[in-house]
């Protein structure tokens, strides 16, 4: 453990200073004993107290045995690691440089790709209006031709009109017969053209089709990084529901692939929905395809993904905080009352299940988070402190800028891809803090890496001020935020970029977790709880 030891009440958790040869427990005592059980250093006091029981060597025994280790460690780095990470800087660079060489004719081919599509559109304009205009010199053509037929129709019947009055003025008996036989009193006009009309149907999906004309543009993860998670995004031109945001300022240079999705919007779906038969207090998944719950009457509750009971299980203490160990998919539990963190250890029964005493903390528990490693972080008033098996801190988050790091610890999760922790810290006044709420991402090593605040909750037009309520992983590094004044749900990346707005609900989310087959749990409810849960699909796979 590096860097100075800091405790958040002085004197209650004590934690060697690396390089100190004496015992934090027994003072001026030697550490000269290795606990084999415990894996730390103790002296001869603690061979009988603390330690009483375990497995005790001399640490002057093993000290042959670390120095071959480091010894190891030295010529591997030197003869591998070193040379390894050298030849991964150079072909780094080359990779760039190709990259870089790649996306100019990539972009190349979109400018001529839509210049192309331009000179068709111009063509297809004129095409369109040129066959406008020979419908409508045919038209004009049928109209022509009947008036003309028309007019010398009135020119015979005009003419006829004056022979006949000419006849009446002046005729013989003869030219009155005559004028009779030559009279046409069934006069027929011309038959009147059927004129050809257009009409110009608008596309009312012009975007879709015109997107679709252009291409698509396919983002894939390159080769070169298999080792992550690898995902491919296609989007439309002009088109996208995640628009990556500005990163923090404290944002470091190592980014992680992390899975983009196709549309959230358009892609996800409400599996299910159902409504708590009482307030739940926390969730978090069990190892099948259920979750698990812990209400106000001390009881875990294991619910499947329809919210039927399936076990319960009565707590001798009110439990504050449950989460589930990645490594045995056991739940653990830890509670205010008596400052305890248990396991819940399966029987032989379904319903012989129980709540097994781990350890106490010096201080009330308030969340806890069991890592890939099988250590416990538990979060008190003013830090997050990291626990082996035997209950032993081991590390501690440390002050900032005379400022816990960490104030008032609301719940943890550890990210499956690169084992950072999200820490959502409510920042409560009666412990000292602003009631800023945040979310604090740090290392495995308990150290900042960045934070998350209000500017990159992407704001929209007139929504509130970020609110996170909670906070978890999924399984490709993303983090899904319950924002319980907007009641929705946001998604960012593993290193924090805001890729867009998931799910809103009339309701505010309260809790969030992923399960084992990808699907998204929400909690919504009140400030006395969750009472109703909705199972979202927002992943393409």
């Amino acid at each position: 453990m590096a860097g100075k030891a800091t405790s958040f009440y002085k004197g209650q958790i004590a934690v060697r200073v690396q390089g100190h040869k004496t015992c934090v427990h027994h003072k001026r005592k030697t550490l000269d004993w290795f606990c084999e059980t415990c894996h730390d250093v103790i002296c001869t006091n603690c061979i009988s107290t603390l330690h009483k029981g375990h497995g005790i060597v001399p640490l002057s025994e093993i000290t042959p045995n670390n120095k071959h280790k480091i010894k190891t460690f030295i010529n591997e780095t030197e003869q591998k690691e070193l040379i390894q990470i050298q030849q991964e800087i150079n072909s780094a660079q080359e990779s760039l440089e190709k990259h870089l060489s790649h996306f100019k004719l990539v972009a190349e081919e979109v400018k001529n790709q839509g210049i192309k599509l331009k000179e068709d559109v111009d063509v297809l304009i004129a095409e369109t209006l040129s066959q406008l205009k020979d419908l409508e010199n045919e038209n004009a053509q049928f109209f022509t031709r009947y008036t003309t037929e028309l007019e010398r129709k009135l020119a015979e019947l005009k003419d006829q009109l004056n022979q006949c009055k000419e006849t009446l003025q002046t005729g013989t008996d003869i030219k009155v017969f005559d004028a009779i036989s030559r009279l046409h009193t069934d006069i027929t006009l011309p038959r009147r053209p059927v004129l050809r009309t257009a009409k110009f149907s608008l596309n009312k999906n012009r975007n879709e089709d015109l997107a679709s004309a252009f291409g698509k543009m396919t983002f894939t993860s390159s080769s070169e990084t298999d080792d992550h998670v690898s995902a491919k995004v296609e989007t439309s031109a002009g088109s996208s529901d995640l628009q990556p945001s500005r990163p923090s300022d404290h944002m470091p240079y190592e980014i992680i692939h992390s899975a983009k999705l196709d549309s959230p919007r358009a892609k996800i779906s409400i599996l299910s929905t159902w409504y708590a038969r009482c307030d739940i207090y926390h969730i978090c998944p069990a190892g099948d395809s259920g979750a698990w719950t812990c209400e106000a009457n001390k009881t875990l509750t294991h619910l499947t993904s329809e919210g039927t009971v399936k076990e319960q299980i009565k707590s001798p203490v009110r439990v504050t905080n449950i989460c589930i160990s990645p490594s045995t998919q056991t739940v653990w539990a830890c509670s205010e009352e008596d400052n305890s963190v248990m396991e819940l250890k399966p029987g032989t029964l379904p319903t012989s299940d129980k709540l097994v005493h781990k350890f106490n903390t010096k201080d009330k528990p308030k969340c806890l988070c069991i890592t890939k490693d099988y250590h416990i972080l538990v979060g008190m008033k003013h830090g997050i402190i990291k626990y082996n098996q035997g209950g032993i801190p081991s590390l501690m988050t440390t002050s900032h800028s005379k400022k816990p790091l960490v104030c008032s610890p609301l719940t943890i999760s550890e990210c499956p891809v690169n084992e950072n922790v999200a820490v959502l810290d409510g920042d409560l006044s009666i412990d000292g803090g602003e009631n800023k709420t945040r979310i604090i991402v740090i290392n495995n090593h308990l150290q900042e890496v960045y934070r998350c605040g209000p500017h990159q909750h992407g704001n929209r037009t007139g929504s509130l001020s970020f609110h996170p309520r909670d906070v978890t992983y999924d399984r490709y590094g993303q983090m899904v935020v319950a924002d319980y004044d907007n009641n929705c749900l946001h998604l960012l990346s593993g290193d924090g970029q805001y890729l867009g707005h998931l799910h809103t609900d009339k309701n505010s989310p309260l809790a969030v977790f992923v399960d084992k087959q990808g699907v998204l749990w929400v909690g919504f409810g009140s400030m006395y709880g969750v009472n109703k849960v909705k199972r979202l699909q927002y992943t393409s796979d």
